[in-house]
Order: C-alpha cells, then sequence, then structure tokens
C-alpha cells in the first residue's frame, strides 16, 4: 500500500509542476495507479490539452537550421535504434545507451535546439545500469519520423549520403580488425540491422562508390537468440552489409564524416596499420584499444548505477 498525503500529492503535482509520470516514478509505482492515488484523494489534474502545450513552450526550442549535411547525419543517426515520436507540438528523440562517445554525439548534435536531459536506466534484460538521452524538439524536426528508407533527396545527393552513412554508422556500425587465418587479419566495416531497404540502399550506393560489399540474411524472423543469458525470438529478418576488402574499407573511412569518438579512433588506428597485415603486428595495439574503450564504458556504466541509488534514495527521503 503506497502512503503519501494529499497535501503531499497536491504540492508536487501543482506547486512544483510534476507530471504524474514523475509522481509515480517518485512513488515507485506506474503512471495507473499514481493517477488512482490522485482520484482517490480528490485532486483535480490538469487538462491534458493545455499540460501538453505548457510542456512543450516550457523551455525555448529553435527550428532546424535547414543544414543538408546536418539533416542527413542526423536522419541517419536516430534511424539507427534511436525512439522518434511526435509529442504535441514537439518531436521527442531519445536513445539508451552504456557508451560516453555516443552521449556526446547525442549532446552535440542537438544541445543547439532545445535542453538536452539525461539520467540513468536499468535494463532487465542485459542486467546493466546505462543511460537515457532526451531532447524535445522543435517540430521543424519532424523530417526525422520517417526512419523506414533512405529519402531519395539523400540517395541523389552523394555528400548528403555519406553524412546520412556516417550517422547510420555511428548508430550500428562496427569497424573492427580480426584474424582471417593463423597469420593474417582482415580489416572489416559492417552493419547489421533489421532495416532491410535502408540496408539495401546502402549496398547499391556503396558499390557506386566502387566498393565490393556483401549483402546477406544474418538471421531469419522466428529464430531464438541467446543475448544475456535470455533467450530472444527475431520478428524481422536481420541483415548485414559489409566490407572485407582493406583498400574498400580504407578508402570508405577516409571519406566518412563519422562523430563518434570510439570508431574515431578506430578508424585512425586502422590507417596507422594499414601497410600491416600479420596478426603479430596488429592485434597487440589494436586489443589495446578495445580494452581502452571497455574501461570507459564500464566507468560510464558504474556512473550510472550510482547516481540511481543515490536517486532511489532520495526518493525514500522525499516521501512523508
Amino acid at each position: 500500500m503506497i502512503k503519501i498525503s494529499k497535501k503531499k500529492l497536491e504540492e508536487l503535482y501543482w506547486k512544483r509542476g510534476m507530471s504524474t509520470r514523475k509522481i509515480a516514478s517518485l512513488l515507485n509505482t506506474n503512471q495507473h495507479m499514481a493517477i488512482r492515488i490522485m482520484d482517490n484523494c480528490g485532486i483535480k489534474r490538469r487538462d491534458r490539452i493545455d499540460a501538453v502545450i505548457k510542456g512543450c513552450k516550457k523551455f525555448d526550442k529553435k527550428p532546424f537550421s535547414g543544414n543538408i549535411r546536418e539533416k542527413s547525419y542526423m536522419l541517419g543517426l536516430t534511424s539507427a535504434d534511436f525512439r522518434v515520436r511526435r509529442h504535441g507540438y514537439q518531436i521527442d528523440v531519445a536513445v539508451g545507451t552504456t557508451h560516453p562517445a555516443l552521449t556526446s554525439v547525442f549532446k552535440n548534435l542537438f544541445k543547439g535546439y532545445a535542453p538536452i536531459r539525461k539520467y540513468p536506466i536499468f535494463n532487465k534484460i542485459t542486467k546493466c545500469h546505462g543511460w537515457r538521452m532526451e531532447a524535445q524538439l522543435h517540430h521543424t524536426f519532424d523530417f526525422l519520423l520517417d526512419k523506414k528508407n533512405v529519402p531519395e533527396w539523400v540517395l541523389n545527393n552523394r555528400e548528403a549520403f555519406l553524412h546520412f552513412l556516417a550517422g547510420y554508422v555511428d548508430g550500428e556500425g562496427i569497424i573492427s580488425i580480426s584474424k582471417n587465418s593463423e597469420k593474417c587479419v582482415s580489416f572489416i566495416f559492417a552493419i547489421s540491422s533489421e532495416d532491410k531497404e535502408i540496408l539495401c540502399s546502402i549496398f547499391k550506393e556503396l558499390k557506386k562508390l566502387n566498393a565490393k560489399p556483401s549483402l546477406r540474411i544474418l538471421k531469419k524472423a522466428g529464430d531464438n537468440n541467446l543475448f544475456f543469458g535470455k533467450e530472444l525470438v527475431y520478428k524481422k529478418d536481420k541483415y548485414m552489409v559489409r566490407l572485407k576488402r582493406k583498400s574498400d574499407v580504407l578508402n570508405l573511412l577516409k571519406i566518412l564524416p563519422l562523430r563518434h569518438s570510439e570508431k574515431i579512433r578506430k578508424r585512425e588506428l586502422m590507417f596507422t596499420l594499414k601497410d600491416k597485415c600479420y596478426i603479430k603486428d596488429v592485434m597487440g595495439h589494436w586489443l589495446k584499444l578495445k580494452k581502452e574503450i571497455k574501461s570507459e564504458v564500464n566507468r560510464y556504466v558504474s556512473e550510472a548505477a550510482e547516481l540511481s541509488r543515490l536517486n532511489s534514495s532520495n526518493k525514500a527521503d522525499a516521501l512523508p
């Protein structure tokens, strides 16, 4: 049984202007139960439309600049496992991550347009803490709602396509070095996702850049996958576009305007090692970089776990 006084609820809702969702979080319950408690206490609620308008206008939101490079990159990045939705007069953009590099990309991309919200989260599947990044953008960002394919205006403009691809790679891409025999290594560029139309378009455009990509199905709909000890079922076919020739990988990375610092560091190391092909000359450097990145991610996850613990403690102190 959740115990909270009517006076305290009125203070949170009317004086502090908290939403029913935030009150539910404070009470460690769901929004439906928070509303039910308020109704039982006879607390009148704000008009829903007025509340949405008030929330949308709480902070100044700048309209999109119109820059084609930025627009292309934003569309590519948000097409890669971001949540984008229309909410009243604004466009909500959000993503969960354990990588400080993606947090920096998000901040740098949207901070000039609207306030950025960052808070710790807990993934029940991975049993791991992480961070949630959110921004409520001006309605002129509604182009981000179209994430099913690569728009024609992007495909018809090489520079726009490269910025779109950079964004999508920063969100979904793999830049790696792996063993391909007992003595030698391969330089790999790959993207895997369920976005068939997007990957097919990327595959065709890479061929226009004189590369030799491959496109194949990794998993079929209905296949099982063991993910952190939990068996998941794919709802859609999962595809992969891949470059394996070293020259193709390096030529693409040379012209791709990446913004994700982890991927940029991997690219820089690849160029440093481009004339080497033996495991003994390459893998030590590569594994050292991977270890550095892993250490940064672990610290970032630990920070999220600690803040989450402190927030839980503060919630308990706030209750009467």
